[in-house]
């Protein structure tokens, strides 16, 4: 019973600490693209189209061939430096992405 509630506290304030650093967003879409490994190949990729306060940011990352997340899910990101976003999906995996690219959100 002991080594429940001390998972249970640890899970709480693990979400706790991610709630003062990540920002809520939506996946909108996901799409196949590809990229360039080297100058002569090309490799398949997921680019997830997460919408944000700020606007859309198209996010992907190597080796992710398979979908991991759908349309209209909730996630919780973090912006880094170097082009990157950390996501937290909906059943708390955290993944670091690359921002391939970015739409401003319209203008109200």
């Amino acid at each position: 019973m002991k080594k429940t509630a001390f998972a249970l506290i640890m899970m709480f304030s693990m979400f706790a600490f991610a709630a003062d650093s990540y920002k809520p967003g939506k996946i909108v879409k996901w799409e196949n693209g590809t990229y360039a490994e080297n100058s002569k190949k090309m490799k398949n990729w997921i680019v997830y189209q997460l919408q944000t306060d700020n606007g859309i940011y198209s996010i992907a990352r190597h080796k992710e061939t398979k979908p991991q997340m759908q349309a209209g899910e909730t996630v919780q990101y973090e912006l880094k430096k170097n082009n990157q976003v950390q996501l937290i999906d909906a059943s708390g995996k955290k993944h670091e992405y690359q921002i391939v690219g970015q739409t401003a959100a319209p203008a109200q």
